[in-house]
């Protein structure tokens, strides 16, 4: 009995996430209300209140869905690298309304405290995995880890700005940015070749 109130409780949790989803890539989120979201996922309003005590928390909620979605993966090293910006690459193509989501919240996070706080804290969580894979690959390398940290922050940058790229200019060739933008990462961390001078 009491498992199957849990499973119940997750699926209405669940349905709620969707909705909200939905109506906030639809309306954005100073146009979407928990009245429209609950109208949505077909339950009460002040069902919505019970598992969201605002639309913060809600917002927050539906955020670390997005950012679940947009994780890179578990491999490791080179290999992780790779992984990860095919991964990039096909969500490029069908996940544009989470790739919307998640940019409008991060300007939406610049002046609501709370939410800010949220998208932070994903920043930084992506950074330090990103950074994570970039050691790795300086270490397959034996090479020097200091440039990792700097790595990771300037991918961060550009996997942002090849999301908005993406989602606003029609003509934009997104596979050709993030080949390029792994070819340059990757060179990054691959040592000068034996023999090759550097000026």
């Amino acid at each position: 009995m009491l498992n199957e109130h849990s499973t119940k409780a997750a699926d209405t949790r669940a349905k709620i996430l969707h909705a909200a989803f939905t109506v906030l890539s639809r309306q954005g989120y100073e146009n979407s209300s928990i009245k429209e979201i609950a109208e949505e996922a077909g339950v009460a309003q002040g069902l919505v209140h019970y598992y969201f005590k605002s639309k913060q928390q809600l917002v927050l909620a539906v955020l670390a869905e997005v950012c679940r979605e947009m994780e890179y993966g578990t491999e490791q090293g080179a290999a992780g690298a790779q992984a990860a910006y095919e991964k990039f690459k096909n969500m490029l193509k069908g996940s544009s309304g989470t790739h919307a989501l998640y940019i409008q919240l991060i300007a939406v996070g610049l002046h609501d405290k709370e939410l800010g706080r949220g998208v932070l804290d994903f920043l930084r969580q992506d950074r330090t995995h990103i950074e994570g894979i970039a050691r790795e690959v300086l270490a397959e390398r034996e090479a020097d880890p200091t440039p990792a940290q700097g790595i990771a922050a300037v991918i961060e940058a550009a996997v942002l700005g090849i999301m908005i790229q993406n989602l606003i200019d029609p003509d934009f060739k997104a596979d050709e940015a993030v080949d390029t933008l792994n070819a340059m990462s990757l060179s990054a961390i691959f040592p000068p070749a034996q023999g090759s001078k550097t000026e």
